[in-house]
């Protein structure tokens, strides 16, 4: 493998580089050490493919195990993607030790540029280098008049059918989620991967039943369900807030932060994903099966039915009241929760529209 650095990078990395014959693209990396503020990230980019890899603030341990560093980044980032374990062990494997040369070319030099641009919005939207890299990595780089633009996420995974092995292959959960309307219920089925991030599963849900984000959540597991409505869960995950203290509340709650439904699934089987703890929607989740080495591509909606409530509705009650309303023209609220329903963009369920939110919800 051969790794393109820039002066800034070298001059880190204390390296005195001397240019090297153009090894097959696929196999050759480019990195830049990109800085803002006292925020420093490094950023390694694909040739062929122009896959992304982000390393938030590099230490100076880090520069000294660069080759491993390097490694673990890639695979972690396309495990996150749903790659088959053994296509990530043959490219790695064909990748080899890492020959250092300097940077050149212009126009890999202006996708190196476009990469580290990218990588700052991963930075901004994920905390961790997994999240940031695959984040980045469904972003463009390349321009139009060329007809070099592309996903480098897609490039990639056409470039390893190289292999002659499926290039996505995972362990999946199929599970069914009812969200509670006492008597409207919305119920959805969907297949996910085992390695999903509570975080990340939260964003599917939003999609899958076109909530709009503004409120907090958490996640609670249950080995039985109750029939006590306020029960309290044998293990709840929270997001930490400033201005809700959900450790106060129950303080043996653990941070979401960075757990994976792997962690506790299949140990749980029965997970309740509270959303907006004013209209408290309940969604009751339950785990069908567990599919080894699925092949599909992930997330996605088996299938679903029932319409979800608008944002601020009122709860399950005044969910009731707003289909009451709109449902006859004659109402008196008829003409004023029509138009309060369009300005929230609310719809009624159509599996096409919520399908392919699925598909796109874990990155956005």
């Amino acid at each position: 493998m051969v790794l393109y650095v820039t002066k800034k990078l070298a001059d880190k990395l204390k390296l005195a580089l001397k240019p090297l014959q153009e090894s097959d693209d696929f196999c050759t990396w480019r990195a830049n050490l990109t800085k803002d503020g006292h925020k420093r990230l490094l950023v390694f980019m694909n040739d062929a493919s122009r896959y992304v890899l982000v390393v938030h603030r590099p230490m100076a341990k880090d520069f000294k195990r660069l080759p491993e560093l390097f490694r673990e980044t890639l695979r972690e980032a396309l495990l996150a993607e749903q790659i088959n374990p053994d296509v990530i062990d043959c490219y790695i494997s064909d990748l080899g030790d890492i020959a250092f040369a300097p940077n050149s070319g212009r126009q890999k030099a202006a996708w190196l540029n476009t990469a580290c641009n990218n990588a700052w919005y991963g930075s901004n939207m994920y905390t961790d280098n997994t999240y940031s890299s695959v984040f980045a990595s469904h972003l463009n780089i390349g321009n139009h008049a060329d007809n070099s633009r592309s996903k480098p996420s897609e490039m990639l995974k056409e470039l390893l059918k190289r292999y002659g092995l499926p290039v996505v292959r995972c362990t999946a959960f199929d599970i069914t989620i009812k969200l509670d309307l006492d008597g409207n219920d919305a119920v959805r089925r969907l297949r996910v991967p085992a390695n999903t991030s509570f975080e990340q599963f939260h964003k599917l849900l939003q999609k899958a039943f076109s909530w709009k984000n503004y409120h907090l959540y958490s996640f609670g597991m249950f080995t039985e369900w109750s029939d006590n409505y306020y029960a309290i869960p044998d293990v709840e995950l929270v997001e930490e807030s400033d201005c809700y203290d959900a450790f106060e509340i129950n303080p043996g709650a653990k941070s979401i932060a960075g757990v994976k439904l792997s962690e506790y699934v299949p140990k749980y089987t029965k997970i309740l994903y509270r959303y907006d703890f004013g209209d408290d929607w309940h969604h009751y989740i339950e785990v069908e099966s567990i599919i080894e080495d699925c092949e599909d591509e992930l997330p996605t909606l088996l299938s679903g039915e029932g319409d979800s409530p608008p944002e601020d509705v009122g709860g399950s009650g005044g969910f009731a009241e707003f289909l009451e309303a709109i449902s006859d023209v004659n109402h008196e609220d008829y003409e004023h929760l029509t138009q309060w329903a369009q300005s929230q963009r609310w719809a009624r369920f159509d599996i096409e529209r919520i399908s392919h939110s699925v598909k796109n919800s874990l990155w956005w």
